[in-house]
């Protein structure tokens, strides 16, 4: 069943764009001239500045354990980690398994929409996170986490939203749902501010995902809770 759902998740849970072959400023090759695989892509911000978070009670709820890099905490236990380097961030293949937040931020958005996969049986709920202590990438920082094919939230806020919610390591924030007709998770990291995902220069590859919640590999399961 584990590599049913990862055979799924590579074969098909994301398209790439069509267009020329260039190379991004990290020397892999991209689909088009300068844009990724728009696999899922957030809806660019207004620029203006964020109200600061609500003050919340600390939370009291189920949280997930550490990762490798004891920084991080596991996005969803039990899932199996697939992906290909032209999508846009990292597929975690499983069935309505909760997702918590990897590091403590503050919610720019949780609602629906923010990601293309809207049809059919498709679960569209997306959370973008903005990081409390942003990851050092070389002489990048990692400063967002996005999710999508969540089926549930454990808070319904709008992008835009005068009130938004802080989130502690480890909180629970969804359920895990479907895109593209699959079972999974969508997880991208974030760079520089940079959250629009129409750029390779500002999103991380799924190995690098990889490498970043402690060096996983492909096809592996990440300990359930």
């Amino acid at each position: 069943m584990r590599l049913t759902l990862l055979a799924l998740v590579l074969l098909g849970a994301c398209v790439p764009a069509l267009g020329s072959t260039s190379s991004s400023s990290d020397g892999d090759a991209t689909a088009g001239p300068s844009a990724p695989s728009a696999c899922e892509r957030a809806v660019p911000d207004s620029g203006d500045e964020l109200p600061p978070p609500d003050v919340a009670a600390p939370y009291t709820g189920p949280r997930s354990p550490p990762l490798r890099n004891a920084r991080l905490h596991n996005p969803m236990p039990g899932g199996v980690l697939g992906g290909w380097p032209g999508d846009t961030g990292l597929d975690i293949a499983g069935n309505r398994l909760d997702v918590f937040a990897i590091a403590a931020g503050t919610l720019d958005y949780s609602e629906w929409g923010h990601t293309r996969w809207t049809r059919g049986r498709d679960t569209p709920y997306s959370v973008r996170l903005a990081l409390d202590e942003p990851i050092q990438w070389g002489e990048q920082r990692i400063t967002h986490v996005y999710y999508t094919h969540l089926s549930k939230l454990e808070t319904q806020q709008a992008e835009g939203s005068p009130h938004r919610k802080h989130v502690e390591a480890g909180e629970r924030i969804g359920v895990s749902g479907i895109g593209n007709g699959v079972p999974h998770l969508h997880i991208g990291l974030l760079l520089d501010n940079q959250v629009e995902q129409d750029s390779w220069t500002f999103i991380l590859r799924e190995g690098d995902i990889r490498k970043t919640m402690g060096s996983y590999k492909n096809g592996e399961l990440l300990p359930p809770e």
